[in-house]
């Protein structure tokens, strides 16, 4: 288990490493009868991918034996995807704890233009490649529509839940006041991954480097 969670296989052990560099993480390990915890400090690795992004991992130093591909009948394939798509989300939930903790830069949020680079990344390496990108980012903004922020289904079910705790409609001024306020929050998002997507450009960079 890594930081109380357990692993079934070493991809899932590796994937939650790679989200925690130069952290300090607990290992829960079993040898024969017995269990016994670690400590590790991850290293930080930064990699650089064929298409020139740079991005920062955690490692342990440690890699896989023989990779060995189980196959899926259609009978467990929900289940797969289902324990798939949880882990996805779970990897979210803690990226965005890393960044609001400070952890992890904010300069790693994309936005529309960013979306759009690496899809066209990963279209030039198959249809398999492009087809699972589409899928994280339709789990992402499922994700993302689920918070409890008004002007998204999120709000709207946390508003739904105090009327059924309170037994009576959400006051309309306190209504408009939270739809008024989740919009202003939604649209400083967009405009900070926008920009933020614009100064990552490398053209950007050369841009400003002339300047500078």
């Amino acid at each position: 288990a890594i930081e109380g969670r357990p692993v079934a296989t070493f991809d899932e052990m590796a994937e939650m490493i790679r989200f925690r560099p130069d952290e300090r993480i607990r290992v829960d390990i079993v040898r024969g009868q017995s269990e016994k915890a670690l400590f590790v400090t991850t290293a930080a690795d930064v990699e650089r991918d064929r298409f020139g992004n740079e991005f920062r991992k955690g490692s342990i130093g440690v890699k896989s034996g023989q990779q060995v591909i189980e196959p899926v009948s259609l009978i467990e394939l929900p289940g797969e995807a289902t324990r798939q798509t949880f882990g996805i989300v779970r990897t979210m939930v803690d990226t965005l704890g890393q960044i609001i903790t400070g952890r992890r830069s904010v300069k790693e949020l994309g936005g529309p233009i960013k979306i759009a680079q690496v899809s066209g990344q990963q279209a030039s390496l198959g249809l398999l490649n492009f087809v699972m990108l589409m899928a994280l980012i339709s789990i992402n903004l499922g994700f993302i529509n689920l918070l409890p922020i008004p002007m998204l289904d999120g709000g709207h079910l946390v508003f739904y839940l105090f009327e059924g705790i309170v037994r009576r409609p959400v006051p309309e001024q306190a209504m408009e006041w939270a739809f008024r306020s989740g919009l202003a929050v939604l649209l400083s998002f967009m405009i900070f991954v926008t920009l933020n997507d614009i100064l990552s450009l490398d053209a950007f960079k050369k841009l400003a480097g002339l300047i500078g």
